[in-house]
């Protein structure tokens, strides 16, 4: 076994370990609180700023039954002529029964996508709204480059959890068992954008600016959708 091969099983092993302990604790946790407001995703801005989004086709019976998600949005926009950017959310009000919020990397190698660079980053956004965050401040987030065949995509994802923003699926899961026990809550989602991306490395960090770029255009507009 190669040592990425184990690094990687070492990580499932974790995973696998975190998710378990996240199950019994919110068995055990209080009654689900009632959740604070929030307006459904298909409301969410088709234009923002100079940003304008189109509706794409909806997700396939066995893709939305996979994600077991309560509501999820998947719209692409384009800022004038340039390239476009992917947005994807998926929310989620209750995780105690088995539907949760998993990690996009368990899901792109069934549509054929590998990882081939996989970092974190910060991001400076507008936090208005959210409790947990000071109105202006550093968001950490993934950054990740996916492959299939000569086609590249880079992608930024993070949770998006009671007023926090997570970048670590491990962080992810132990302040839901947390949550559950302080204060009944287990509502969350993902937030996933993508943009092409070349080979070169200009190209590269053309699209990690288009990509960081919309995030801060979206971020402060997230709040009304994804309650704190």
């Amino acid at each position: 076994m190669t040592h990425r091969a184990k690094a990687s099983a070492a990580r499932l092993l974790v995973l696998a370990g975190v998710f378990l302990a996240a199950g019994l604790v919110m068995r055990s946790a209080r009654a689900e609180a009632e959740m604070p407001p929030r307006a459904p995703l298909r409301g969410f801005p088709i234009q923002i700023a100079e940003w304008h989004g189109r509706a794409t086709p909806d997700l396939d019976a066995r893709e939305i039954r996979v994600l077991g998600a309560d509501e999820y949005l998947v719209r692409v926009y384009h800022e004038g002529t340039g390239q476009p950017v992917a947005l994807f959310i998926a929310y989620y009000g209750n995780q105690r029964t088995g539907a949760v919020i998993h990690s996009p990397l368990n899901c792109l190698p069934g549509a054929g996508w590998q990882p081939v660079d996989r970092r974190r980053v910060l991001v400076d956004v507008d936090a208005t709204g959210m409790e947990a965050l000071p109105r202006a401040r550093r968001i950490e987030v993934n950054r990740v480059v996916i492959q299939k065949g000569e086609e590249r995509q880079l992608v930024l994802y993070w949770y998006q959890e009671r007023g926090r923003v997570v970048a670590s699926e491990y962080a992810s899961r132990l302040f839901l068992m947390l949550d559950a026990v302080r204060y009944g809550r287990t509502d969350g989602a993902l937030v996933r954008v993508l943009t092409p991306v070349g080979a070169d490395a200009d190209d590269a960090e053309r699209a990690a600016s288009r990509l960081i770029e919309f995030v801060r255009t979206i971020f402060p507009r997230l709040n009304g959708y994804l309650p704190a």
